[in-house]
């Protein structure tokens, strides 16, 4: 017969045990981003946060610091591949010396809009990139919206000739640089979080971005001129360590990638509306856009295409393919 003060024992210690399970301190995973705390990466991330601590109980809890305060970029990404870092909201050329293919993200012009990125992003190509990074310990959990990318210039700029003689921030990107030139300007690379003060230094004349940058940097205190060119598509890449992924069960990571796959459609539809209330906001505060005629632009930079296309033929290709204009 089975003593009762043992079998209530046990039944005691088993609901002890259920109850310890449910309040179990929640695991911590800590995410950085460049931009401030305004920035849409810091809604889209905290979103994303929150809709995984839902569909898993609490068993997560996302920690996001903006400004860098996780750390640089580089350093975050570099993080995540030796295991160091859990997560980056990484721009996408950041990531080209980990994964060479990537980089054609970074030629000028390649999507018309933001909706063949995305189509190009959550297809064949985008988890080609992934299969590459992933085998450099970097797990690409979603692609995210940022806004193409314009020209924050001293003076109004219409055609590639009104760039002679700028000095112009730049992601440090060798396309991008290049791309930079091509146009008529001369390109500085530089840390996106050192571009106002070196602005205001004088040591560049301007610089290129999102018209979010334009609002959340606060560069209409420094020019009020900017040139809707939509030169660059740039993505954000939530990245996550493999050394991370590897300690999440299957399960829990189905849930990761679906929550990242609502939000970032989320982040593309709310781009749209994003950037007409950020042209309101500019021109609240002063700024004028020009809105020239691309097609000089796209001349301009053919010699950019000629330069790189023995490194992304294969990749221009198939995004060409996918986009069904080739």
């Amino acid at each position: 017969m089975i003593n009762k003060k043992l079998l209530g024992f046990a039944i005691a210690l088993c609901v002890l045990l259920s109850a310890a399970s449910a309040f179990a301190a929640p695991k911590v995973i800590k995410v950085g981003h460049s931009g401030n705390a305004q920035f849409p990466y810091q809604i889209y991330l905290e979103m994303w946060g929150k809709q995984i601590a839902e569909a898993t109980d609490n068993r997560y809890q996302l920690e996001v610091y903006h400004s860098d305060l996780y750390g640089k970029q580089n350093q975050l990404i570099e993080g995540c591949q030796l295991g160091t870092r859990d997560m980056v909201m990484a721009t996408g050329s950041l990531l080209t010396s980990y994964s060479p293919k990537i980089g054609v993200l970074n030629l000028p012009f390649l999507f018309n809009d933001s909706e063949e990125a995305y189509a190009v992003l959550h297809g064949a190509v985008g988890n080609e990139f992934a299969d590459s990074l992933a085998s450099r310990n970097l797990i690409v959990i979603g692609w995210f919206e940022s806004g193409f990318r314009h020209l924050f210039p001293p003076r109004p700029v219409n055609h590639p000739d009104d760039l002679k003689g700028m000095k112009l921030r730049v992601v440090n990107s060798a396309e991008m640089i290049d791309t930079i030139n091509a146009m008529g300007a001369s390109a500085v690379p530089m840390g996106f979080n050192d571009v106002y003060s070196a602005w205001q230094l004088g040591t560049i004349d301007g610089c290129e971005g999102t018209l979010t940058h334009m609002i959340t940097q606060k560069y209409y205190e420094l020019t009020k001129t900017s040139a809707l060119v939509g030169y660059m598509y740039m993505p954000g890449v939530l990245i996550m360590s493999k050394k991370l992924w590897n300690s999440i069960p299957p399960a829990d990571q189905a849930i990761f990638i679906e929550q990242a796959k609502k939000v970032s459609r989320f982040s593309y539809d709310n781009q749209k509306s994003l950037d007409a209330e950020e042209i309101k906001q500019c021109e609240a505060q002063g700024v004028v856009f020009t809105r020239p005629d691309k097609e000089p632009f796209r001349q301009a930079v053919a010699s950019v295409y000629e330069k790189y296309n023995s490194k992304y033929g294969d990749m221009l290709d198939k995004i060409l393919t996918a986009t069904g204009r080739k």
